[in-house]
């Protein structure tokens, strides 16, 4: 296998952790917003609120994140460091993503479980 398919497998498997690591968060943000507004009525409307409503726009870093790992995936030469780089300064970064991040951490063992995987594609 060369170098060129195993660091694009990489980056794939990184943009996979991340999604899941998404995934977990807009379930939680969901499941705040359902609170104050009432159940959100299928995915396409869920989508809109994670594209438009401000209890979601913290999670816009992430979703942004992802987007360029699978087209870094898709590139001729998928730099592998410089996607770790990316996510680690995102998950480091002092910013409201941060901020939002950490007590989602302390707040649901799936959040935590999505993290570890992730810090493990890391390395």
């Amino acid at each position: 296998m060369s170098q060129q398919v195993k660091s694009r497998r990489s980056v794939e498997a990184l943009a996979n952790a991340l999604r899941l690591l998404h995934q977990r968060l807009l379930a939680m943000v969901q499941v705040d917003f359902e609170k104050l507004h009432g159940r959100v009525q299928g995915a396409a409307t869920l989508l809109q609120l994670a594209i438009h409503d401000p209890l979601f726009a913290w999670l816009a870093p992430l979703s942004q994140q992802i987007i360029a790992l699978y087209e870094l995936a898709e590139t001729d030469a998928p730099n592998l460091d410089q996607a770790r780089a990316s996510v680690s300064g995102l998950l480091d970064d002092p910013s409201d993503f941060r901020a939002n991040y950490l007590a989602c951490l302390q707040a649901d063992p799936g959040v935590v479980m999505a993290h570890a995987a992730l810090r493990a594609q890391l390395g």
